[in-house]
C-alpha cells in the first residue's frame, strides 16, 4: 500500500525529498519522489540523522482530490454523521480541566433557586469573602454594617439598601434608602423620613472618603449632591455639590465649600496657594460687581518700598489737564436704552494723553495709572482708580495750599494798608 513521506536531512537541511513511497519484502523504503531539492529526483542524500515522517503533502492532496472518489461518496458515511456536533476547541479545553463533582453538578442546575440551594445559604453573619474583600448582605431592615477598621468591604441592605465599597484608604458610597418596589426615599438631610417622592433640601447622593487614621478608619472627607428644586427633570437636574470635611479634630462632617448652578460658595475664607501670584477675573472676563462689607486691604508697608520721593510738580501739572466726567457704559444702554445708569469717572486714553504729553510716551503705563491688557478677540484700557484718585487728592492739596498761600499774602497786604 501506497503512503506519503517526507525525508529531511537533519545535518543538511537544505537536502529534503517529499514523495509516495512503499515498503518492499525486507521492509525497506521504495521512493517516488513527486518533489525534492534535486528538482523532484531522488536525493543522493549526505552521511548523517535524517527525519523520516508519514505526512499529507500537496501531491498527495491533489492525487486524492481527482482519484474521483470524494468524501461525500464514501458508503455510510454522511449517515454516520448525522446529527453529530462539528470540532470545537473550546469543548476539548473545558474537557481538559480538571474539575470537581461539585462544580459539574453546578453546571446541571435547572434554575437560580437551585444554584443557590446547591452552594448553600450564607452563614449566620451573612458574610461572604473574596479575598481581601468582604460581601455583607442583610435582609433585615434593623441591621447596619459599619466600616470600623474594614478595607475591602461591600455591604448590601436590601430592604434600607446601602453599598459600600472600601479599598486601600478611599470609599465609594451610593444611598438609595427606601423601597425598591416603588423607589421612594428615605434619607433626607441625613435622617429616616418615608415619603412618596424626593423633595427639596434632600441628599440623594455622596461620595465618601476613608482612611486609617491612629488605627481607625474613620470618614476623612465627603462630595454631597442634594436636590433643589421640587420638580427636577432632564433638563432641570435642580441639584447642588457640596464638599465637605473633617474640622478641628470633630468627627462630624462640615460643609466647606457649595456648587450651585451660577453659583459657588464658600464656607470659609478663599485664598491664593502663591502670594501676589494670581489674579482674580482677567480683562477678557471681569466680575460683574464686587459685593464687600469694607474696601480692599493693599499692601502699604514702608519695608516692601522702594525709591519713596514726593510726588513731582511735573506729574502734578500733567494730572491738573485730566477731566472728570460723567458716562454710560455702552453694553448698558446696548441692553437698558434710555434706562442705562449715569455714572462718574475717567476715560483711561484721556489720562493716557494727559500724561503722556507732560512727561513723554509711556509715562502713564510706567507710573501704574494704566493697564493695557490684549487678549486673542481684542483689547482694554483700564484704569487703577485707587492711584488715580491718590493723585488727584496730592493735586488737589498742592491747590489749596497755593491758594492758603495766596490768601495769606492778600491778608497781610490789608493789614499793612
Amino acid at each position: 500500500m501506497a503512503f506519503p513521506y517526507v525525508i529531511m536531512n537533519l545535518v543538511d537541511p537544505a537536502q529534503w525529498e517529499a514523495g509516495t513511497g512503499t515498503l518492499d519484502g525486507a521492509g525497506r523504503l521504495v521512493r517516488a519522489p513527486v518533489a525534492s531539492s534535486a528538482g523532484g529526483a531522488a536525493v543522493d542524500f549526505s552521511v548523517g540523522e535524517k527525519s523520516v515522517a508519514l505526512t499529507v503533502h500537496a501531491a498527495w492532496l491533489e492525487a486524492v482530490d481527482t482519484h474521483g472518489h470524494g468524501i461525500g461518496e464514501i458508503e455510510g458515511l454522511g449517515e454516520a454523521l448525522a446529527g453529530r456536533q462539528a470540532a470545537s476547541g473550546e469543548l476539548d479545553a473545558i474537557a481538559a480541566v480538571s474539575g470537581t463533582a461539585f462544580g459539574r453538578a453546578l453546571l446541571g442546575q435547572a434554575d437560580g433557586a437551585a444554584v443557590r440551594s446547591h452552594v448553600g445559604a450564607l452563614g449566620a453573619s451573612g458574610v461572604q469573602r473574596m479575598r481581601g474583600a468582604e460581601l455583607h448582605i442583610n435582609t433585615q431592615s434593623d441591621e447596619d454594617y459599619a466600616l470600623e477598621g474594614a478595607i475591602g468591604k461591600v455591604s448590601v441592605q436590601t430592604q434600607a439598601m446601602s453599598i459600600f465599597m472600601d479599598g486601600g484608604q478611599a470609599s465609594f458610597r451610593v444611598l438609595s434608602f427606601g423601597s425598591l418596589a416603588n423607589n421612594r426615599l428615605y434619607r433626607a438631610n441625613g435622617t429616616f423620613a418615608a415619603r412618596s417622592d424626593v423633595v427639596t433640601n434632600d441628599v440623594i447622593g455622596d461620595y465618601n472618603v476613608w482612611g486609617m487614621i491612629g488605627g481607625t478608619f474613620a470618614e476623612l472627607s465627603r462630595i454631597r449632591t442634594t436636590l433643589t428644586a421640587a420638580a427636577p427633570g432632564p433638563t432641570n437636574l435642580a441639584s447642588r455639590m457640596s464638599f465637605h470635611v473633617g474640622r478641628n479634630g470633630s468627627a462630624a462632617m462640615q460643609e466647606a465649600l457649595r456648587l450651585e448652578h451660577q453659583a459657588l460658595t464658600a464656607f470659609g475664607s478663599v485664598a491664593p496657594s502663591n502670594d501676589n501670584g494670581f489674579a482674580l477675573g482677567s480683562a477678557a472676563a471681569r466680575w460683574s460687581v464686587v459685593h464687600a462689607a469694607s474696601g480692599a486691604i493693599n499692601t502699604s508697608d514702608a519695608r516692601v518700598k522702594d525709591d519713596v520721593a514726593a510726588v513731582g510738580d511735573d506729574l502734578l501739572d500733567a494730572w491738573g489737564a485730566v477731566n472728570w466726567r460723567q458716562f454710560r457704559f455702552a453694553d448698558a444702554v446696548a441692553a437698558k436704552g434710555a434706562g442705562a445708569r449715569w455714572h462718574i469717572g475717567l476715560l483711561a486714553q484721556q489720562v493716557l494723553d494727559a500724561i503722556d504729553a507732560q512727561l513723554g510716551d509711556g509715562a502713564a503705563v510706567r507710573l501704574g495709572l494704566l493697564c493695557h491688557d490684549v487678549w486673542d478677540e481684542g483689547d482694554r484700557w483700564g484704569l487703577r482708580y485707587d492711584e488715580c484718585l491718590a493723585l488727584e487728592a496730592a493735586w488737589q492739596r498742592r491747590r489749596i495750599e497755593r491758594i492758603e498761600v495766596r490768601l495769606a499774602l492778600l491778608e497781610a497786604q490789608d493789614v499793612a494798608g
